[in-house]
């Protein structure tokens, strides 16, 4: 393999990405690059199993490398020796190697690398030849720095594909906080009431249209800038505990008594925050004069 050739190797795993773009693209240009007469196998490594699994190969031939469901102990093989080293090992000749076990493939020389995210061995590339010393030293050693990088590729991937999750995640919460958002002030705005949400600092931070709209342009303004010096008091109580309420808001030059009901709630955040309903108080209803008596004349 060629440091050019590396090279391209290493281009084309950046583009892949991660996950079995990476793992095929790996088999694929490192076979290629090697040389004739090669076959290259990506094995993931499972530990609360016990097993390595192939996820991908590539053959000249183009030809099945491992059959379906096929699985292999951690603990066996030149695979199993690299899981346990970390280290890449280089069978010269597999007919005289302790470690190799027959799948049933022919083969005369095999490089087993171990592919490493924060120092587990979680990916083994295996890569055979059909004949004995097919692999120059030049040619193992980049093969080594290969699985380095595609080690460091695949963290990143990992780190990517986490934080294109949680960003989904805030997206959809955002989304719904939207709509959710939405709804209400329709909703609010349907109603009669005086509807309001203060933030924990007692600022207005929505209201909706009653009152022809009397308070449609407080955000960001101090409640309590709204209440007579009587219902600050009343306003004190009900703000901390919540309940029932009668307060009198100053709204320009006139005076509304108001009754309704106030209600603490957890914002967006965790924020503490407070839901305010309000109504016009009801007037009491005037006293009737008593009839005059007619006066009969005699």
């Amino acid at each position: 393999m060629p440091a050019e050739k590396l090279l391209e190797v290493a281009q084309k795993l950046i583009q892949a990405g991660s996950g079995q773009d990476m793992y095929r693209t790996l088999v694929t240009r490192v076979r290629r690059s090697v040389g004739r007469g090669v076959s290259a196998s990506f094995f993931l490594v499972y530990r609360a199993s016990d097993l390595v699994l192939p996820v991908a190969e590539s053959t000249q031939s183009g030809r099945q490398l491992h059959p379906e469901a096929y699985t292999q102990k951690i603990t066996t093989g030149i695979i199993g020796h690299v899981v346990k080293t970390a280290k890449l090992y280089y069978a010269r000749d597999v007919t005289s190697d302790p470690l190799f076990i027959s799948g049933g493939q022919v083969s005369g020389s095999e490089i087993c690398a171990p592919v490493m995210v924060d120092g587990d061995v979680v990916g083994i590339l295996n890569i055979e030849a059909d004949r004995p010393e097919a692999f120059l030293p030049e040619v193992v050693a980049r093969i080594e720095l290969l699985c380095t990088i595609a080690g460091s590729l695949m963290n990143m991937g990992v780190a990517q594909e986490q934080l294109k999750a949680v960003e989904a995640q805030v997206r959809g919460l955002q989304e719904a906080a939207a709509s959710s958002e939405a709804r209400f002030a329709t909703l609010a705005g349907t109603l009669g009431d005086l509807v309001l949400i203060l933030d924990g600092e007692n600022r207005i931070a929505f209201a909706n249209g009653a009152w022809g709209g009397a308070l449609r342009d407080a955000a960001g303004k101090d409640f309590d800038a709204y209440l007579d010096e009587a219902s600050t008091k009343s306003w004190e109580k009900a703000g901390a505990k919540g309940g029932a309420v009668s307060l009198t808001l100053r709204l320009g030059k006139k005076s509304v008594a108001a009754e309704g009901r106030v209600t603490p709630f957890t914002g967006a955040g965790g924020a503490p925050a407070t839901l305010v309903t309000l109504s016009p108080a009801a007037r009491p209803a005037k006293k009737a004069k008593p009839a005059k008596k007619s006066k009969r004349r005699s």
